[in-house]
């Protein structure tokens, strides 16, 4: 039987999406930084990218994301800070595998870091961490 990992970053960019909007949080989620980046931001900018891992049974597969905030400006750092604590708070939250549609078994809590302060050419403050989950394929 042929186990296909499934597409984090397209569940996880419509969660985090699906929930900024129910709790009012202003921000564009999206798995790629957009080539044309300029500030002003419109709007704070979650960037949510699926670094890929190994295998770990027929079934499920380790998986590792890395996600960055921008937001702000260099020396008004608030807006970056707290859409990155409220980010951590949903993709570290250990009972995603509960959440309808989930390919998410398990969060991996040594694998949840951040956020970190991220030096940036933009006057823009960014803000990265990462996440780990085990995940379960489709067949």
């Amino acid at each position: 039987m042929r186990v296909t990992p499934p597409d984090l970053e397209l569940w996880l960019t419509g969660y985090v999406r699906s929930l900024a909007a129910s709790e009012a949080i202003q921000a564009t989620v999206t798995n790629k930084e957009p080539a044309d980046l300029s500030t002003p931001l419109v709007r704070p900018l979650i960037v949510i990218r699926d670094d890929s891992g190994s295998r770990l049974s027929h079934v499920t597969f380790d998986r590792s994301i890395g996600w960055s905030v921008l937001a702000g400006t260099r020396m008004n750092d608030q807006p970056a800070n707290d859409l990155a604590r409220w980010l951590a708070g949903v993709l570290f939250d250990l009972e995603l595998p509960l959440v309808e549609g989930s390919p998410i078994a398990s969060v991996e809590v040594d694998g949840c870091l951040g956020p970190y302060a991220v030096t940036e050419q933009l006057d823009v403050a960014r803000r990265y961490g990462t996440a780990q989950y085990t995940v379960v394929g489709s067949w």
